[in-house]
């Protein structure tokens, strides 16, 4: 079994706090810009981050470095918008080599930091990324629907890409969704087969990450991040967004870009932490 699911387990969910905050302490601590393109200096980074929020979990986010790969990298930006196919932009840019190396080493160094806590790779999911890579591609174009045999297609890419992590100590797959992504249906959540066979395959816990609950069936999901209950959620955690007036229920928090004091989130997270607890 993961490490995240066996740390899940211990506590039902209770002992562990997975902390996004990736846009607060890039405003923190950067102005805005991490140094995503510099593997050494990426990995400094996130482990400076760590050492502010003192997740449970080590997330690293795949797109939001993607993302700026992009942006400092034409050739590579260019070539995603050469063909116009829904899905030709993410199975470009998931098959950029260098673009793989990049995050690999992240990943190693990231395993290498943190041995102790599970590592979790986030990735959009195969029914969000298509749309996502599209935009990315093609900024001014109408943002495109993404139907099931694109999904379908799109899993296929994303386990590829997966697979260059294969070798290295991951713990779960993270599969975010946007509003609009979100399965309506257990033949949308179907679609996620190859990418699901692919986690099963090297025993990552599989993760889905959703801004609101689906109509479909999550008992093959092995944990669901969500605000609201999921039908079928074997495991669950309660996602909540940090404010300035009280502590959220949820142990996975959201901690926004703006709005908070740094004193105001260390007393936040000190209020929700288990003393003495670790996975």
């Amino acid at each position: 079994m993961s490490r995240l699911l066996q740390c899940y387990d211990a506590g039902n969910g209770a002992q562990l706090l997975w902390i996004e905050a990736q846009d607060y302490a890039a405003q923190l601590l950067c102005g805005g810009t991490p140094p995503w393109t510099d593997a050494a200096s990426a990995l400094a980074y996130l482990n400076k981050v760590q050492g502010l929020i003192r997740s449970d979990v080590i997330v690293l986010p795949v797109a939001t470095i993607i993302a700026a790969w992009l942006e400092h990298h034409a050739d590579l930006r260019a070539a995603i918008a050469t063909k116009t196919r829904l899905l030709s932009p993410l199975k470009i840019v998931l098959g950029d080599s260098a673009l793989r190396t990049h995050l690999n080493q992240i990943a190693q160094g990231l395993r290498a930091s943190h041995r102790e806590r599970p590592l979790v790779l986030s990735v959009p999911s195969p029914r969000h990324w298509p749309a996502l890579a599209y935009a990315q591609a093609f900024v001014d174009a109408t943002s495109p629907v993404v139907e099931a045999d694109d999904a379908d297609a799109a899993s296929v890419y994303i386990a590829d890409f997966l697979r260059g992590f294969g070798e290295i100590d991951i713990d779960g797959l993270l599969l975010h969704e946007s509003t609009d992504s979100v399965p309506a249906s257990d033949e949308d959540l179907a679609c996620y087969g190859a990418v699901a066979n692919l986690a099963r395959h090297y025993r990552w816990a599989l993760v889905l990450q959703q801004p609101r609950a689906g109509d479909y069936d999550a008992s093959t999901i092995d944990l669901v991040l969500t605000p609201q209950p999921q039908r079928g959620a074997v495991r669950d955690m309660r996602s909540a967004t940090l404010d300035a007036t009280s502590v959220p229920v949820g142990r996975h928090l959201l901690i926004p870009a703006h709005g908070l004091s740094p004193e105001r989130v260390l007393e936040s997270l000190a209020a929700l932490r288990h003393d003495g607890v670790t996975c």
